[in-house]
């Protein structure tokens, strides 16, 4: 398990969802998270919920697979097409995406924990 403060953290690949955006990260964010968070449906809401329910944890493409259960998300294209999904909460909260990646065979991805105690929150708060 990653803390918020691992060095690991910046040596992500996820540039272009991250840069020039601020991080997520104080309580007076939550509506925004909610805000985030509300609209996000299918595929993109299995493969956020996992990442919120497994913070700090590098999940691999077989790890998100496996743990989604079913034929949720065949491989990489799969989860690439959930974060697709992604995309305009992104745009509309102007923040980065609440999530990091990291390309690699295989690819992983990984929520901070502070970043996942948030949409956590936000999620139950929603009822969902």
């Amino acid at each position: 398990m990653l803390p918020d403060g691992h060095p690991l953290w910046e040596q992500h690949t996820g540039l272009d969802g991250h840069r020039d955006y601020p991080e997520w990260g104080a309580d007076s964010d939550l509506a925004d998270v909610e805000a985030f968070y509300q609209p996000v449906r299918g595929k993109a809401k299995v493969f956020l919920d996992l990442l919120i329910d497994h913070p700090g944890r590098l999940l691999t493409v077989d790890d998100l697979c496996r743990l989604a259960g079913g034929d949720v998300f065949s491989g990489p294209r799969s989860i690439a097409g959930a974060i697709n999904g992604l995309y305009r909460s992104h745009k509309a909260s102007g923040r980065r995406y609440p999530f990091y990646w990291w390309e690699g065979r295989p690819t992983s991805y990984a929520m901070k924990l502070s970043v996942a105690e948030l949409f956590r929150r936000a999620r139950a708060n929603l009822g969902e």
